[in-house]
């Protein structure tokens, strides 16, 4: 299959799915080409090594890329975010023009605005697509603050239910997600939900032989880490992170570590300093994703956390699989599937979010366990994700869905007479 992949994420910004889909597709034995933006994620600041254009092609690990222009912001403010939300949605179809022949396209949502795009580059090639939705708008962007209620969310909802028209397919992550565009009108046979899958030889056994090296670069020799990573915005809900270190006693030696970059940052350095929390919680710079196993395996705990919402019933934070895979236990503060996940797994400790007191005693717990029942809760995780969120399981479904639709637009009655159009004109010599 010749497949194109829409993302407005890719590498090197930390969103691994499009890529990594993109390298087990080309694996597979398919042609693949990426269009994206110019990375910018999570901090709003363009990447090293590169400067604003209308259009970037180079090669990643082998793949094709095509970067279009998008405006480089990801702060709180709305019409930051609508820019650069709208000038990718702008862009991206020149990419979309340029890029080789497509037989199907796979489209990484969110933002919503990148449905617009993938129709748009779908009419314009003739081809299906595939929309993979993580979040679910325009409700993640109420609960992020980038959006009041109002005329803008009646009208991103109008927009939501244009995309979901279009695409040719639909995944979600979730079977809770599943429903909630069930009751907006998308047919049952359209929409499946797929899960997140990570990569076995990422459980690096070398991770865990880097554990007193990055501990004492970072300072955490003699003291219980309790580790979030990831973005630092406002879904997240991360006051409630810092607000736990106060009810934990700073002879207690323990730590809460947050690795990252986000919208919400200068506020949580403010409040940690204002709330005289330094050397209890401690903020470490975005590192490379190919460094985060050995971060992972280094901490003695793993935090999630998110805010309180409909939404946890729709979304599994791309985390929380890498977290198990770290064979670490995890301290999840949130409700839904990703909480019911972890339950299942008996990988480590559930609680309700935006509770300060009671995460910081699920941490002290924890911490107050003997180091091999911390192990067997990791291990237990470990195997969980083994056997349900392999790559060499969930990938063939992904391509399965892109090569039946690839199939059934061979067989519609448009063309064929396409095809017999063809023949037609060989047989009168054209």
């Amino acid at each position: 299959m010749r497949i194109l992949i829409l993302s407005q994420y890719y590498w090197p910004e930390p969103i691994p799915k499009p890529s990594e889909l993109a390298q087990s597709l080309r694996a597979a034995g398919d042609e693949v080409t990426v269009i994206t933006g110019f990375p910018d994620y999570p901090s709003g600041r363009l990447y090293d090594g590169y400067s604003l254009g209308l259009l970037r092609r180079e090669s990643v690990d082998g793949i094709p890329v095509v970067r279009t222009f998008e405006y480089p912001y990801h702060g709180t403010r709305s019409l930051g975010r609508m820019a650069n939300y709208l000038s990718f949605l702008v862009s991206a179809p020149l990419g979309g023009l340029l890029a080789p022949k497509a037989d199907v396209m796979y489209v990484w949502h969110p933002p919503l605005t990148i449905g617009v795009a993938a129709w748009l580059i779908a009419r314009l090639r003739r081809i299906p697509f595939v929309y993979d939705v993580q979040d679910i708008w325009p409700e993640a962007a109420v609960l992020s603050g980038l959006l009041r209620p109002g005329l803008a969310v009646r009208c991103l909802s109008i927009l939501e239910r244009f995309v979901y028209r279009r695409a040719d397919y639909i995944f979600t992550v979730t079977e809770g997600a599943r429903r909630n565009l069930i009751s907006k009108g998308v047919p049952p046979a359209k929409v499946a939900a797929m899960p997140h899958w990570f990569d076995e030889p990422a459980m690096r056994p070398d991770a865990a032989e880097a554990r007193d090296r990055v501990r004492r670069e970072f300072d955490w020799d003699g003291k219980f880490v309790a580790l979030f990573a990831g973005n630092l915005g406002l879904v997240q809900g991360l006051e409630t992170v810092v607000r736990a270190a106060e009810w934990i006693p700073p002879e207690s030696g323990i730590r809460i570590a947050l690795v990252g970059d986000g919208a919400d940052k200068p506020r949580l350095l403010g409040l940690v300093d204002a709330l005289g929390l330094l050397g209890r919680v401690q903020f470490i710079d975005r590192q490379p994703m190919e460094r985060m196993p050995e971060l992972f395996a280094a901490a003695d705990g793993l935090l999630v956390h998110l805010k309180h919402s409909d939404l946890s019933d729709f979304v599994i934070p791309t985390k929380t699989l890498a977290y198990l895979a770290s064979g670490r236990p995890i301290i999840m503060a949130m409700n839904g599937a990703a909480a019911e996940l972890v339950s299942a797994a008996r990988a480590g400790r559930v609680l309700v979010p935006e509770d300060p007191e009671k995460l910081a005693a699920a941490i002290r717990e924890v911490a107050a366990l003997p180091e091999a029942d911390r192990h067997e809760m990791g291990a237990r995780g470990q195997e969980f994700l083994r056997q349900n969120f392999s790559k060499r399981i969930v990938i063939p479904r992904y391509r399965a869905v892109l090569a039946r639709l690839v199939e059934q637009r061979a067989t519609t009655p448009a063309a064929s007479r396409r095809r017999r159009a063809g023949g037609s004109r060989e047989s009168n010599g054209e």
